[in-house]
């Protein structure tokens, strides 16, 4: 859909610090949000981070994109993390969160940000811009009776478990131990002190959750992998407490750089005798614990979407990535909100890098930038958006090449919440 003009009486542009009040009113109003301080759009938020819809010189829709470091396929590419998005209820309908968003990519293209993403309180309000749904979240309710091991390698390392309050040098070992773990992945965040602080090691509002607590498994006096938890007395479940199961334990992530350390995490979960269920509401697509659970249904596996991505500038974020063979491909890209991204593109890979550039040329593929964020992200291959009709082929061998050039190493995903 192309861009349409902006209306006498309305204005696009950041709002400045005098404002950042009105901008907390109406995001929180539009998410029906209550202040709750875990989830505070401006807490953090810069003015400058900000692109809002102002009509007759009030504050009518919010847009924050926090400037991210993003691993795409094992590199590091700058991202727009799109965030308290939402319009005055009495103020909808009018094309203003269009207004934003078209003006927020091109912020985001002067700012050398390649891609955008974003949590979506509903996806059918970003997909409509080229936002393309590209990690599954998998959550798990498991009763630790239920999970047992089958054909894993044995840890022959130490476990520890320490209060998060404790570590030293505000947890500098699993701080360390994220930055090996997020290296070659896809979707993980490069995580400053306030993400840590602010998400994965902040105390629960109620204190009856329990303290946070860090395990870490270690061989020879390396750290190999860690696992964030809570863990309660779980009292809606009225049962007598003698003798009886009545914990929950809450498994905010993890990490791990072998198996060992990986299954070492979930044995010790699982041998938790007063617990009665784990949960864990986000664990990547490919979370080896499927294939390691002896029975996989005792998982209780429920599956949500994860993170939508937008490719804002697509040479800039196509060089940025890893690819895992030696390819060439030439595609067509349609994109009306970013001309900058239409056209015949020529991209040549290897494992040393990638080129692209545009080229006078037929396509062998043709696609819109809403498919181009599923194939860049690995979300999808192009011979299954081929079959679903999103893809126009000059042949097979074309798809192929292409399912073989855009493969990536691991599903995306991104356990930061914003």
């Amino acid at each position: 859909m192309p861009r349409r003009e902006i209306p006498a009486g309305v204005e696009v542009r950041a709002a400045n610090a005098e404002e950042m009040e009105d901008f907390r009113f109406i995001a929180n109003l539009a998410l029906q949000e209550h202040g709750n301080p875990m989830r505070d759009p401006v807490t953090f938020l810069q003015p400058e981070w900000s692109t809002c819809v102002f009509e007759h010189g009030a504050l009518s829709t919010t847009f924050g994109a926090w400037p991210f470091s993003m691993r795409f396929n094992g590199e590091r590419a700058h991202v727009a993390g799109v965030t308290a998005v939402g319009t005055d209820p009495t103020k909808r309908r009018r094309g203003y969160l269009r207004f934003a968003m078209e003006h927020s990519l091109d912020e985001q293209y002067e700012r050398g940000q390649s891609l955008a993403a974003l949590y979506a309180s509903q996806a059918a309000i970003y997909q409509r811009f080229g936002y393309a749904v590209c990690s599954r979240r998998l959550r798990y309710e498991i009763d630790p009776l239920d999970l047992n091991f089958v054909h894993t390698p044995t840890p022959s390392g130490k476990l520890s478990v320490t209060n998060a309050r404790d570590l030293p040098d505000n947890a500098a070992v699993i701080r360390d131990l994220y930055r090996q773990y997020m290296q070659p992945r896809n979707g993980l965040l490069h995580r400053g002190l306030n993400l840590w602080n602010a998400e994965v090691l902040s105390e629960p509002e109620d204190i009856t959750e329990g303290p946070v607590r860090v395990l870490l498994y270690e061989e020879d006096g390396e750290a190999l992998g860690y696992m964030v938890y809570t863990s309660c007395e779980d009292r809606t479940l009225n049962q007598p407490s003698a003798g009886q199961r009545d914990h929950r334990m809450t498994i905010r992530e993890y990490g791990w750089l072998t198996p060992e350390a990986y299954v070492a995490l979930w044995q010790f979960a699982a041998s938790q005798d007063l617990t009665y269920r784990i949960y864990l509401a986000d664990a990547p697509s490919d979370d080896p614990i499927q294939h390691f659970a002896r029975d996989p249904r005792t998982l209780r596996v429920n599956i949500a979407d994860g993170i939508l991505v937008r490719v804002v500038d697509l040479p800039r974020a196509l060089m940025i990535r890893r690819y895992p063979v030696e390819s060439e491909l030439t595609f067509r890209v349609l994109d009306d909100l970013c001309e900058w991204n239409q056209g015949v593109w020529k991209l040549s890979t290897g494992p040393e890098g990638a080129d692209i550039r545009q080229v006078d040329a037929s396509p062998e593929l043709t696609m819109d930038v809403f498919t181009m964020a599923h194939l860049a992200t690995g979300a999808l291959t192009a011979s299954y958006a081929h079959r679903l009709g999103r893809i126009e082929a000059s042949d097979s061998a074309a798809l192929l090449r292409a399912d073989h050039l855009f493969a990536t190493e691991y599903a995306m995903h991104c356990m930061n919440h914003f």
